[in-house]
């Protein structure tokens, strides 16, 4: 097992972890957000709205995908500080949350959600990591016959707190969330050069977060198939693409609108 020294370190839980992804994040989608036009309050109000419908929905949708549950313990529907959110609920929530603020505040949504891409790609990369000792997004296990599998191991618990090898699913995420931010920040320097205007960066994000949602879905244990051999995630991951593809091939305008307030 490769990964096995991560059983050693001394890794962070989930909510430290998280903390720091939303404020390194913060920190990106302002400067990002600069080279665009948008104002500092923009992007604060911007980031606010979407953790807010981030939260909301994420766990709106983990509710009822437990709510056999909730039925019996009705308030623990509102502890979500114990944990418990749809990762891929928390992605459209976050869209539409950011969406909503961009035309309280008169701004073209798509340059908003352009400038809160990377960002976004931080959050999901510290998310990942947390997931290393909290268990979440658990990988299946693993022997020594697996070949690339086995390799790609570490001793990792899963949501129980029960150590196995396991693919260290976590690890393969974070390397993925890497690629979106590369991928991201190279597409909003684009966008810079040609005014803002033609910038595809959030349709990019939401189409990398997707595949990746539905390609780790082959490795995880936590995600059982639901129809057709595919889990829950994975069908939420094809959604999200296919979502990703027609918001860009919408005639979004990406520049001021008239009347913006700044």
């Amino acid at each position: 097992m490769a990964l096995d020294f991560l059983s050693r370190l001394s890794l962070p839980d989930y909510g430290a972890a998280l903390a720091a992804g939303v404020l390194l994040g913060t920190a990106l989608a302002f400067w990002v957000g600069r080279r665009s036009g948008l104002s500092a309050s923009v992007v604060l109000d911007g980031a606010l709205a979407a953790a807010i419908g981030g939260l909301l929905l994420g766990r709106l949708v983990y509710v009822a995908a437990h709510l056999a549950y909730f039925r019996e313990q009705p308030m623990a529907a509102l502890a979500f500080w114990q944990g418990g959110l749809s990762a891929p609920g928390v992605v459209v929530g976050g869209v539409v949350g950011a969406g909503i603020l961009a035309c309280i505040r008169r701004r073209a949504p798509g340059l908003l959600w352009d400038a809160l891409a990377p960002g976004a790609a931080v959050v999901l990369i510290a998310a990942y990591l947390g997931c290393l000792r909290a268990g979440c997004a658990c990988g299946r296990e693993t022997w020594p016959d697996d070949g690339l599998l086995w390799v790609f191991s570490a001793d990792l618990p899963d949501l129980y707190g029960l150590r196995a090898p396991r693919v260290a699913v976590p690890v393969l995420g974070m390397g993925w969330g890497a690629v979106m931010l590369a991928l991201t920040l190279w597409a909003a320097r684009r966008g810079w050069a040609t005014g803002g205007a033609t910038a595809r960066v959030a349709p990019m994000w939401l189409a990398l977060y997707g595949l990746g949602e539905f390609a780790l879905g082959f490795l995880r244990r936590d995600a059982p198939p639901l129809v057709s051999g595919l889990s829950a995630l994975q069908w939420a991951g094809l959604g999200i693409m296919a979502a990703a593809v027609a918001l860009g091939l919408l005639k979004i305008d990406r520049r001021r609108l008239p009347g913006d307030r700044l």
